[in-house]
């Protein structure tokens, strides 16, 4: 039995050190991370340059293993990557985006940018790689890739803001007809609503009809980032909008069929709450969005200024830089 639990906390990471030149300094690192509690085995290689190590995740990590190789005199290179990070929204996005990577192995520094849609992650090459860590991203319901510059990064963004775009019209078609159908039913037997609803709008078998799709189709997005969150210990306003979503949409369908639940019955089958709130989260998800294809049409407004100006200068007519020296 204990032999099965220290198994599941095997793991091998393959670092790079530098300044090994013979097979003296190969021993001294292999000796020195032997000492080190937990590491099984250590096989360093002098012309790759890298150290094999098998230890307990339970009981030995990466960041020591550096430690102990830069005390006696060597390096083990960093790498960096910047990643653009898309479909984050608030400061909690940021929060749970750095909590997941700062937990990967060999990861020594995450900084997050929620305004650039950014991250700059510094690691170690050998213990994570670049694929693991936008993974990781990716799980917690953020798109995930490596930034590029140019007209390539121009290209990536225009195409990931009309598909988000496209996706959250989508939902707006599913969500607010239905809404607007779901709270005419509820309030059916008020005003003049009774002249020109028709009853069976009015049945809460309808309502809960109507409102399931709202909730499992544009509102499916909110369950599914919040629940990935929640797998890794890390919270958002996804959770917040799920659990309004969903305890109004579980409490009116208990009172639709369970009425002696004790919730209050078919009379307090409030199927309005969870149809309109997911169509106004839904709204401001599809405003997001279009807000991104704005600042797109400003940037590419930008881009049509002028590159060079003609000036007078000493009655002669030159052609400079704009916005270079007069």
């Amino acid at each position: 039995m204990s032999e099965t639990i220290r198994n599941e906390h095997l793991a091998q990471v393959s670092l790079p050190v530098q300044g090994m030149s013979c097979a003296a300094c190969v021993a001294k690192v292999e000796k020195t991370l032997k000492t080190m509690t937990g590491v099984q085995e250590v096989h360093v290689n002098l012309l790759s340059g890298k150290a094999a190590v098998t230890y307990e995740s339970n009981q030995a990590g990466v960041p020591q293993m550096v430690k102990m190789i830069q005390n006696i005199g060597y390096e083990v290179p960093e790498e960096e990557v910047l990643l653009t990070v898309r479909g984050m929204s608030c400061a909690a996005c940021v929060a749970k985006v750095e909590k997941a990577v700062k937990g990967m192995p060999g990861i020594t520094s995450v900084v997050v940018n929620l305004p650039a849609e950014s991250a700059k992650v510094k690691f170690y090459p050998g213990a994570v790689d670049k694929a693991r860590i936008k993974k990781e991203i990716q799980a917690l319901g953020y798109e995930a890739s490596e930034k590029v510059t140019g007209q390539e990064a121009l290209d990536r963004e225009k195409e990931a803001r009309q598909k988000e775009l496209l996706f959250q019209t989508r939902n707006m078609w599913i969500a607010w007809p239905l809404a607007i159908l779901v709270m005419i039913g509820m309030f059916r037997d008020m005003w003049i609503f009774p002249y020109f609803v028709p009853e069976f709008l009015g049945n809460v078998y309808v309502l809960w009809a109507l409102t399931t799709p709202i909730a499992f189709i544009p509102g499916w997005q909110f369950f599914k980032h919040s629940w990935n969150g929640l797998k890794r210990g890390a919270t958002d306003m996804n959770l917040l909008y799920a659990t309004g979503i969903g305890a109004a949409y579980i409490i009116a369908t208990i009172n639709t069929f369970w009425p002696d639940a004790g919730f209050g019955g078919r009379g307090a089958a409030f199927f309005e709450s969870a149809a309109l709130l997911t169509a106004f989260i839904v709204l401001g998800r599809y405003l997001e969005a279009l807000r991104g294809r704005t600042s797109e049409a400003i940037r590419n407004l930008m881009s049509l200024q002028a590159k060079t100006a003609r000036v007078i200068r000493n009655g002669e007519e030159v052609e400079i830089a704009a916005g270079g020296d007069r």
